[in-house]
């Protein structure tokens, strides 16, 4: 199919309120339209909100009534933001990604235009730009019609959303996380994931990986930045509880409801709602969130629909396609709430390199956070203690780890005043064989003080072998 798409005018393509025959949007359709439909953008939230685009619409019905005109309302708030309009055009280019799709991208705004040149070069759709010239100002002969241009440009194989927040990504991870080399890449493709609003998120990973966090970067980094953003536990609450926190309820609808109360997804309105422990809903509440994420509206407790327009950033620590197998959860809300999936590896997985830099973060950070005069310094025995450790808190562990450090110490810190389970093999340690293979090395390179040659005899690999496994699994070098 062939689709021409365009913002409308707002000024250029009215007078006094009316639709004019001579405007861009009406230009184009007596002169160089060659397609099977148009799509017309608005950035307004709805009809209501935007008579202009009904009498476009139905100016160029009358005039044209064999051509197919839609339009769409995209609720635009900033008109000259790039990054929202950005995230508001993508979803539509890429519902329409089997056609030949023209732009028309005289009218708009400059962020507009903007937006047509960066989904032209980087969407990798089959785009094409065209612009109008005024009569006036035509090249051509003929001086009574405007004259279509069509703008050259090379497209690219990168994605648009790459071109956002690449340095941004390092600042806006929130002040109590810090961005390794190993967890930047699953920030690197929340950045992106944030600019398409059109989708929602799963994120996948173990208690105390950094899940809200992730989530908090994604609403602060998306078009809805200056929107609420809710974050709830569905792990907390019963199903009763659950759904009036999520939904509301209107006064009188159970015993104890003395006034009408607003839920989450409705104080979410127009933001992000983060939904952690997903996994943990019951069947019941999975219908009802089902229900929610398909027509896009709630059901008060005693009331009646509303529409809500709500981005869904959910989180588990469980196996969900699993528990789908075995029938205690869905896969249509599966499918629903991982359009995009984002898995966030443990601490003991992410290595000792990353381990090292989280202990000097949190080092610094709770010396400021606690109002401490000098930041801790640990000994080589008790930093020893720390990375070998497997941390089966994650992050979250380790930060508490950090701050009883600072209670009960004012310099330095001593292996002797860890905590014991620091110093004992934990009864859950993983049983797989990376870790096993990681813990061998380890012991065999400390045996020989870090002196590969003999380390590799021992173990019966090649040098190329153990400097490839010890990258692998960031095992540091010094073993002085």
């Amino acid at each position: 199919m062939k689709t021409l798409i365009s913002w409308i005018a707002h000024h250029n393509d009215f007078e006094n309120g009316n639709f004019k025959p001579n405007g861009p949007t009406a230009s184009f359709h007596k002169y160089f339209f060659k397609h099977e439909r148009h799509i017309l953008l608005s950035g307004e939230p709805d009809e209501q909100n935007d008579n202009r685009a009904n009498r476009a619409k139905a100016w160029l019905k009358v005039a044209y009534p064999d051509r197919e005109i839609e339009v769409r309302y995209l609720n635009v708030s900033d008109p000259i933001d790039h990054q929202e309009i950005q995230s508001k055009v993508s979803p539509i280019l890429a519902e329409l990604k089997d056609d030949k799709i023209d732009i028309f991208v005289s009218p708009g705004t400059g962020s507009m235009q903007l937006v047509w040149y960066l989904s032209h070069m980087h969407l990798g759709l089959q785009t094409t730009l065209f612009q109008t010239r005024e009569a006036k100002f035509s090249k051509q002969k003929d001086k009574d019609k405007p004259e279509l241009v069509k703008i050259a440009l090379e497209q690219s194989s990168l994605p648009v959303t790459a071109m956002y927040h690449q340095e941004e990504v390092r600042r806006n991870t929130g002040d109590n996380y810090f961005l390794t080399p190993s967890i930047e890449k699953v920030y690197d493709s929340a950045a992106k994931v944030a600019q398409v609003d059109a989708v929602s998120v799963l994120i996948l990973g173990a208690s105390g990986t950094g899940k809200e966090n992730l989530a908090k970067f994604i609403h602060k980094n998306s078009a809805r930045k200056d929107k609420p953003y809710i974050a709830v536990n569905c792990s907390a609450f019963s199903d009763g509880l659950l759904e009036s926190r999520l939904f509301g309820y209107k006064k009188g609808a159970f015993t104890g409801a003395d006034k009408d109360t607003t839920g989450l997804f409705e104080q979410a309105h127009e933001g992000i709602i983060f939904l952690d422990e997903i996994g943990d809903i019951s069947p019941y509440m999975q219908q009802s969130l089902l229900r929610v994420l398909q027509e896009k509206e709630i059901m008060p407790l005693g009331g009646k629909a509303k529409k809500v327009d709500v981005r869904v950033v959910a989180a588990t620590n469980q196996n969900l396609p699993k528990l789908c197998e075995e029938g205690k959860f869905r896969w249509d809300l599966y499918y629903r709430l991982s359009v995009v999936e984002l898995d966030l590896p443990t601490l003991f997985e992410r290595g000792k390199t990353d381990l090292k830099q989280l202990m000097d973060h949190f080092l610094t950070a709770k010396k400021k956070e606690l109002h401490r005069p000098k930041k801790l310094v640990l000994d080589k025995e008790a930093q020893e203690i720390l990375l070998n450790y497997t941390y089966p808190g994650n992050v979250r562990e380790l930060e508490n780890i950090i701050s009883r450090l600072y209670v009960f110490n004012q310099e330095r810190v001593s292996a002797d005043v860890l905590p014991k389970r620091l110093k004992q093999a934990p009864a859950n340690q993983p049983m797989h064989m990376d870790f096993i293979e990681k813990q061998h090395i380890i012991q065999v390179l400390e045996h020989f003080k870090g002196n590969k040659t003999q380390t590799t005899k021992a173990i019966g690999w090649a040098i190329n072998t153990l400097v490839a496994k010890m990258k692998k699994y960031g095992i540091e070098e010094d073993f002085e």
